[in-house]
């Protein structure tokens, strides 16, 4: 089956907003409230119509985290971005989507504020992306999974240097998504680890609030714990966290530095993680160290084995489509998958994992994002992690917002009974329905994208 070809009818966005209940410190900022974006689009797809929607939370100071920009600027610029995707996306006609994605982050960056960031640039393309791949799964019947199996999209020619067209095609015809995921627990640097260090005023919604809460609520087994680029204060962090998880009979972890250490602190933190003995389950149980330098300078570094005693990957580095092959040829191992980075970029860097391997390189590649907000948003992003094969997702925005926040009642009704397996109703809160540490996803593959 050859990519699809697309020509746009109609498209729109809004926003909605998201409030916190609790607080969350990203990085060098608090976040409290943000918005969260809608596209809808209608398509002709080879000869059919089609309607296709996507949503995504507009984070502050992720995207671009220089210090000139407030919380309130950055989310404008990502606005100004969507509204600069949709613009550009009015010219689509007869066009695949990856071309149609390549064409439209053209046209947002060259619009943009000088030195916007590219994963600012890029948001509102990806949103975009989004919807049009919900409009060409359902004018085919498929569900996201199949139609990736099948490039439906265009990925193989994306035109990437470091792997063949044959290659990307033959990685994606391999997909075997799975049925259910197991949400890991973002731990930020200031969250209360036990119940009775909880402030028992900052929510007073009867949900829970420490570590220990979540993990007696839901039976969460996988954790990734924040550091701050202080290696004797991260040191001792991972120590106060292991007094609670060591007593679970198996967990996971990933540890996340946000781009806050340079080369010679974080070779410190690496030599103390080795050798504490306070660690020494905790130190069997981390997968891998997410993004611990700046995205300005982590594809210039040479991964050398002291900086390497466990494995690395990208995150926010990974703002452009070949970003994930020169971090690998500068010896990082993975990178993290996020829908508002671009889908179409995941599917590329799922065959990129599957072509290294084939060559006996060791890479993987991880699905991280804190932010995913219940509903369409949570629904497609983990769709796609499912669909490439990763379990372990970083998955806790209903921790700190949640609720289906800004869908009317309808809405609501309707996403409960078309996924009775994500969602639980909880009073007056519509949660997500966590299980044993797993939240089954089979409703999911119906025809479109997660809807």
């Amino acid at each position: 089956m050859s990519a699809a070809r697309i020509s746009l009818k109609a498209i729109a966005f809004r926003t909605r907003p998201v409030r916190f209940r609790l607080p969350f410190h990203f990085g060098n900022t608090v976040v409290t409230e943000t918005d969260q974006g809608f596209v809808s689009v209608t398509v002709e797809v080879d000869g059919q119509i089609a309607e296709g929607h996507a949503a995504q939370l507009m984070v502050p100071r992720w995207f671009d985290k220089r210090g000139s920009r407030t919380n309130d600027d950055t989310v404008a610029d990502l606005k100004r971005s969507l509204a600069l995707a949709c613009q550009s996306a009015e010219d689509i006609a007869s066009e695949t989507i990856a071309a149609a994605t390549t064409r439209m982050r053209r046209d947002v960056e060259a619009a943009m504020p000088e030195g916007t960031p590219r994963l600012a640039a890029h948001f509102g393309p990806a949103l975009v992306e989004m919807a049009l791949i919900d409009a060409v799964c359902r004018a085919h019947g498929l569900n996201f999974p199949q139609a990736a199996k099948a490039d439906l999209f265009g990925v193989s020619a994306l035109g990437a240097p470091d792997i063949s067209p044959a290659a990307i095609t033959g990685a994606l015809s391999g997909v075997t998504p799975l049925p259910a995921i197991a949400p890991r627990q973002t731990v930020g640097f200031d969250a209360p680890i036990f119940e009775s260090e909880a402030d028992p005023e900052r929510a007073d919604d009867g949900l829970p609030v420490s570590l220990e809460a979540i993990i007696r609520a839901t039976g969460i087994r996988a954790f990734k714990i924040k550091l701050k680029g202080d290696p004797e204060a991260d040191i001792d962090r991972l120590a106060h966290i292991a007094t609670l998880v060591d007593g679970m009979d198996h967990y996971r972890v990933t540890l996340d530095a946000n781009e806050q250490y340079l080369p010679d602190r974080f070779a410190t933190f690496l030599e103390s993680l080795q050798g504490d003995p306070r660690l020494s389950r905790l130190r069997g149980a981390i997968a891998f160290i997410e993004q611990p330098f700046a995205r300005e300078t982590a594809l210039t570094l040479e991964i050398t084995p002291t900086l390497s005693a466990f494995p690395l990957i990208i995150d926010e580095s990974d703002d452009h489509d070949d970003a994930f092959a020169t971090a690998i040829a500068h010896g990082w191992s993975g990178t993290s998958i996020k829908s508002c980075k671009g889908v179409l970029r995941a599917l590329l860097n799922y065959a990129r994992m599957v072509d290294g391997r084939a060559h006996g390189k060791r890479l993987f590649i991880s699905a991280e994002d804190l932010t995913c907000q219940p509903g369409l948003c949570w629904q497609q992003d983990t769709l796609v992690a499912a669909t490439l094969g990763c379990r372990d997702v970083e998955r806790n925005g209903h921790h700190f917002g949640g609720g289906l926040q800004g869908y009317d009642d309808l809405e609501k009704a309707r996403l409960l009974a078309a996924h009775p397996d994500l969602y639980r109703r909880r009073g007056d809160r519509i949660d997500l329905l966590i299980e044993d540490g797993t939240i089954a996803i089979g409703s999911l593959f119906g025809p479109g994208f997660g809807r």
